[in-house]
């Protein structure tokens, strides 16, 4: 019994210590578990290395064609092969067929495309004028049929046979004049050339039948003039001449001129000039004028024999002391003599040096024609816009495309407060305009 009672206290002593250790395991648990906690300290954050580079670049996509919609191309003006990169080659042939040195071959659809011919009449052009439609030139002779260069093949360009002009000089009488200034005044090619030049300087001509022959002429319409002492420049009418032949049989009647009088005076004082030189100006631009310049006398009179007999005429006057002064609009009416009395007006330091009455526009002749060269400031044809450039067509509602030089610049002079009409060709469109003529000092 004494052996049961110490078992029993055993396993209470063991039951007790049992629970005494489940309660201290089981305290912490629950103090864990109720009672509130403070938050965590977070250690400080680092930043990666990667944020203290610079941002990242977008990524490059890597190239690659696009097809883009682009507009249609206009169809080139002719064939071509310039992909081959082949120079255009060629020679240029006289009419008998020999090499022409120094011939200018021109692609007429290219105007700033040339060539020179060489010593053995041959070109090259550059891969540009494959397809081109070119012309060869070399006066007197006529221009080359308009040819189509390709590449790669020998292109051959034949220039055209001159010809020539002949025929005599009379009187009004019918008897020949032996002696003369012949020269061409103007000239328009033939065919599809471009309107060009000639040498049409004056040849003197001595025959006791007043004939003349003018070789080496280029294929065209020629206008030739003529003039002799006491007898004024005249004009024929228009000549063809074709390529290897002689136009004959044409006839210049050299009719005599009339006298133009008068007095040169100082424009301020009233008093005669002396030795003012008076001249005929722009009677002629081939220089065919054999009617001599004359000098004012002691009383400043003067006697020019020779002018046009009829139609308008300008002549110069001169004085190393005064201003040049061109009087234009003269017509002797027929009568055997004219009277034009002229003031001259003193040279300043530095200022103008020319004086006439007109519309204020320098003419040349180009290859459309009768140009317009220049204009003066606050003249008449400036004022009514004309333009450098613009080409003569029209004056006074006359045809003025084959006038020569000298006749638009007579007929575009005149008296003062007159008028005229002038029609003038630009970018294709024929402009008329009517100005009234007045002095013009440059």
């Amino acid at each position: 019994m004494a052996d049961s009672r110490m078992a029993g206290a055993q396993r209470r002593a063991w039951l007790s210590a049992a629970l005494l250790s489940v309660a201290l395991l089981v305290a912490p648990l629950l103090f864990w578990l109720l009672v509130p906690r403070p938050a965590p300290v977070m250690p400080a954050r680092r930043e990666p290395a990667s944020a203290l580079l610079p941002p990242p670049q977008p990524e490059r996509a890597a190239p690659r064609e696009v097809e883009v919609e682009a507009p249609p191309a206009p169809p080139p003006p002719r064939e071509t092969t310039v992909a081959r990169a082949e120079p255009v080659r060629g020679v240029v042939l006289d009419p008998e067929g020999r090499p022409s040195a120094g011939a200018v071959v021109r692609c007429r659809d290219e105007p700033g495309m040339t060539a020179s011919a060489d010593t053995e009449g041959r070109f090259e052009l550059p891969p540009e004028a494959d397809g081109c439609t070119a012309t060869a030139a070399q006066p007197p002779l006529g221009d080359a049929e308009p040819t189509r260069l390709a590449a790669g093949r020998d292109n051959v360009l034949h220039l055209v046979a001159a010809g020539a002009i002949a025929g005599e000089v009379v009187d009004q009488s019918g008897r020949p004049v032996e002696a003369y200034l012949l020269a061409i005044e103007s000239f328009v090619p033939a065919g599809d050339a471009v309107r060009g030049s000639v040498d049409g300087r004056a040849r003197q001509v001595t025959d006791p039948g007043g004939a003349f022959r003018w070789n080496a002429l280029a294929p065209g319409r020629y206008v030739l003039t003529v003039s002799a002492a006491g007898r004024p420049p005249t004009r024929s009418s228009g000549v063809d001449v074709e390529a290897g032949r002689t136009t004959e049989g044409v006839r210049i009647v050299l009719s005599q001129g009339a006298t133009l009088k008068g007095r040169v005076i100082d424009a301020a004082s009233r008093a005669p000039v002396v030795e003012a030189q008076v001249e005929l100006d722009s009677v002629t631009s081939s220089g065919a004028n054999a009617i001599s310049l004359v000098l004012t006398d002691a009383n400043g009179e003067y006697a020019l024999e020779g002018v046009p007999a009829r139609g308008p005429f300008s002549v110069r006057v001169r004085h190393e002391d005064y201003m040049s002064k061109i009087v234009s609009g003269l017509d002797a009416r027929g009568a055997g003599s004219a009277r034009a009395d002229i003031e001259l007006r003193m040279l300043d330091d530095g200022g103008s040096r020319e004086e006439l009455t007109g519309i204020g526009a320098m003419l040349s002749v180009s290859s459309s024609g009768v140009t317009i060269a220049g204009l003066i400031e606050g003249g008449p044809a400036a004022s009514a816009g004309l333009q450098q450039g613009d080409v003569i067509v029209r004056i006074d509602g006359e045809n003025a495309k084959e006038l020569p030089l000298a006749d638009c610049i007579q007929r575009l002079r005149g008296p003062v407060g007159t008028r005229v009409s002038v029609g003038v060709e630009r970018d294709g469109q024929v402009i008329d305009v009517t100005m009234r003529r007045d002095i013009v000092v440059r």
